[in-house]
């Protein structure tokens, strides 16, 4: 029984605990907070790169294009190698797009190969471009203009400080520029593009032009059909659906393009039937915010006036006579053509996507066409009937 007993306890002593779920999920979400915290430095010093090379770019520290050979990059202790590579690609990638900083990347294989020097006091390993005895050979034989580029990233509190100096690759190595950028890490980084660097003050502006839209005309190109309400006497005919095609200019009236006036011209046509003109003016109001945004569609409600001029036989209900359809197909064989022209006042609710595209709904009231027996009424509002439903797709340009 004895030796039954210890193996049994030997069994237990060598099973492992069992995990404890809340320190797992403890662990798990450390790995989570690590994992942020690194990308938000990986970003913070993307960011202040983008920085470093906008400096160049707006001054110059060479007057014309200029050999650099990229000495070295440090980072951050516990970062690993890893974000070293990835602020070396990110930097050779800006230097690529922006030419005007006259910084020209090159490759030194004598600067990163690494060297033995024995002297009388020492023999010393290093890299070439960390020898100074092996910079004075190389002296020799590549041109006094090359000069070395190095990085120091490091963290100090919760800032980071990036420090950069060019130095002239001669034995003495004298710096000839030498920069210090900081930045916290708990500010959100740009992420600009490499070909489109600029600061925080032209991307605010550059910003701020997109959504207000300051001095835009834009020429839209709406395709729109009305139709017009059937008359209360069961006998009359109500005039036909009208195919519109409209372009003009529209313009912001506020920064923002709060409000928005536009001037367009129509026109319509369908063989043997109708042709017409329109001149309209309209009037929107965004509904749906202070200013345009390019990030969800906007919302406008709008006003606006027409003159329509029609003629054809497909416009004899305008005219204001009882008409039937025998009226109108007998219309078609005559020689006189009937041609009408009136006014309209319309309102109603444009839905634009980025100012590219949209959709209205509008009403349309016809004053002249009031007492018209074939004009019948969508809606009334205040004793004022809107004859005609119309709706269009529009496009800017």
């Amino acid at each position: 029984m004895k030796p039954l007993l210890a193996a049994l306890g030997l069994c237990m002593l060598a099973t492992p605990a069992l995990a404890d779920p809340l320190e797992d999920a403890q662990r798990r979400k450390l790995d989570e907070l690590r994992s942020s915290v690194a990308g938000e430095v990986h970003l913070t010093a993307l960011d202040m790169v983008d920085e470093l090379v906008l400096g160049w770019k707006s001054e110059p520290v060479f007057a014309d294009a200029t050999p650099v050979v990229l000495a070295s990059v440090t980072v951050p202790v516990g970062m690993g190698a890893g974000m070293g590579a990835l602020i070396e690609n990110h930097l050779a990638d800006v230097l690529a797009a922006n030419p005007g900083t006259q910084v020209q990347l090159v490759h030194c294989p004598s600067c990163t190969a690494v060297v033995v020097h024995s002297g009388p006091e020492a023999t010393v390993v290093s890299r070439g471009i960390d020898n100074p005895d092996a910079l004075a050979e190389l002296e020799d034989t590549t041109s006094q203009n090359q000069h070395a580029l190095y990085v120091d990233i490091e963290a100090e509190g919760a800032f980071l400080v990036l420090r950069a100096r060019l130095t002239r690759m001669t034995r003495e190595r004298p710096i000839v520029w030498s920069h210090t950028i900081a930045s916290s890490t708990s500010v959100p980084s740009m992420l600009r593009a490499p070909g489109q660097l600029m600061t925080a003050d032209e991307a605010r502006d550059a910003y701020l032009d997109a959504i207000e839209g300051r001095g835009d005309i834009h020429v839209p190109l709406r395709v729109g059909v009305r139709t017009y309400a059937q008359p209360e006497d069961q006998a009359a005919v109500a005039p036909p659906p009208f195919l519109w095609f409209q372009s003009g200019a529209e313009m912001s009236l506020t920064r923002g393009a709060g409000w928005t006036g536009s001037l367009m011209g129509g026109f319509t046509f369908i063989p043997q039937a109708y042709t017409g003109l329109m001149g309209q003016a309209r009037a929107s109001r965004l509904i749906t915010g202070r200013v345009r945004s390019h990030g969800r569609p906007d919302v406008y409600a709008f006003f606006g006036a027409a003159v329509i001029n029609v003629w054809g036989p497909g416009t004899e209900p305008f005219s204001g006579q009882v008409l039937t359809g025998d009226d109108i197909l007998t219309a078609q064989d005559e020689d006189i053509v009937n041609r009408d022209t009136f006014g309209t006042l319309q309102g109603g609710l444009d839905v634009r996507v980025g100012s590219r595209m949209g959709m209205s709904f509008f009403f349309e009231h016809m004053p002249s066409m009031r007492e018209n027996p074939n004009m019948g009424a969508y809606v009334t509002i205040v004793n004022v009937p809107f004859q005609s439903l119309g709706t269009e797709v529009a496009f800017w340009f």
